[in-house]
């Protein structure tokens, strides 16, 4: 391994994930229950927005911190949030990236519900970081004021939660995204909201809604689930003006600005929701729980996101183990429970974005497997 980099690198492996992705990609025949992208194509209205600004020549950078014009529309979005509080990213993934970056300095801690997305902790440790977990498997993957004490010391800086959460689904009820903020304030600490997931569900109560909040609040949001632009790499950031006027300089010695294509894609993505989206979802999430859960899967019924975290326990195989085996056997990809933060060696995570040829075709491949084993 090379001598010039540095341990932090050497020390961050391979996304679990995408690990497990390639290796099922390499399979003939498989059907593949991995990712989270979407099935369903980027809207049309999106997509006519993207050409037309090819076509009008809008390819230039835009201002560091993104077009104005959409930093309008998402302000009125978020009302807690002016234009001037918002960033345009390269997805969530370098909002994330500039915020730790900005606020992690050594030995500093972040809490994060477990079992959690398996991208945070690599950016933490980048920065010399650590993370406190705070374990939501025995609280039916509720938080609890409880849980957030037991992980919380005076090195913790942060708190990310992921609303709707990847990978169990479970959306925050009224009572818990109080409590959080009561326990933030009360800490006065930085609450880091991604909620890359909120529009798989109607009605979905942002952070941003709570006033209260802002001067401790940074707010994460794009459109790669929203409306299938995974590909577009555009996403946001909201925070105090205080908080924005630093990660700015992060963002632009980072990549400048967000590509001004997908700029104006998003532009028309950020008026406009994908028709139905989540309809769509919750019949697809309904069919595979009716059909899984009498097959020994046990199934915590999420709300949001697009994926189910099942609990394997009853077949007598860890994770790895079991899609290991479904993999060879039966050609369907699941991602192992240990793949994501906690190492949740009882759960495997299916995506079902996929469409329902797709998941009933799975299902009877499933069934084969377990009735085997």
């Amino acid at each position: 391994m090379s001598k010039f980099i540095k341990n932090a690198v050497k020390n961050i492996q391979i996304s679990g994930i995408r690990s497990f992705n390639q290796l099922a990609s390499s399979t003939p025949g498989v059907i593949k229950l991995t990712i989270g992208e979407l099935d369903l194509n980027t809207p049309m209205f999106v997509k006519e927005r993207a050409i037309q600004s090819i076509l009008n020549n809008q390819t230039r950078y835009t201002s560091n911190a993104g077009l104005e014009t959409l930093r309008s529309k998402l302000s009125k979005k978020y009302l807690t949030f002016t234009k001037d509080e918002f960033i345009i990213t390269v997805g969530t993934t370098e909002a994330l990236s500039i915020i730790i970056k900005s606020i992690i300095e050594p030995n500093n801690e972040v809490i994060i519900p477990s079992p959690g997305y398996v991208g945070y902790e690599p950016l933490i440790a980048l920065e010399g970081g650590k993370v406190s977990l705070l374990d939501t498997t025995k609280s039916d993957f509720r938080i609890t004021r409880e849980g957030l004490e037991k992980a919380y010391n005076n090195n913790v800086k942060a708190l990310i939660i992921t609303n709707p959460n990847n990978p169990t689904g479970t959306v925050l009820s009224p009572n818990e995204m109080s409590l959080i903020g009561a326990f933030v304030l009360e800490k006065d600490i930085l609450l880091i909201a991604d909620e890359i997931y909120a529009d798989t569900l109607h009605n979905f109560i942002s952070f941003g809604s709570y006033l209260e909040l802002k001067n401790n609040l940074i707010l994460l949001n794009g459109f790669s689930k929203s409306h299938a632009m995974t590909g577009f790499r555009v996403g946001y950031l909201a925070a105090s003006k205080e908080l924005v006027d630093q990660f700015i300089k992060v963002h632009q010695y980072s990549v400048t600005s967000a590509p001004s294509i997908s700029q104006f894609a998003a532009l028309a993505a950020v008026k406009e929701k994908y028709a139905k989206l989540p309809e769509e979802l919750s019949n697809r999430r309904d069919y595979l729980i009716e059909k899984l859960e009498p097959l020994g899967f046990k199934s915590n019924h999420p709300k949001g996101a697009f994926y189910l975290f099942l609990d394997i326990s009853n077949f007598g195989l860890i994770s790895e183990e079991f899609c290991l085996k479904l993999l060879e056997e039966e050609k369907v990809a699941l991602v192992p429970g240990e793949y994501f933060l906690g190492n949740h060696k009882d759960y495997v995570r299916l995506s079902y974005a996929a469409d329902f040829d797709t998941l009933k075709e799975a299902v009877t491949r499933i069934k084969r497997f377990v009735n085997r084993i």
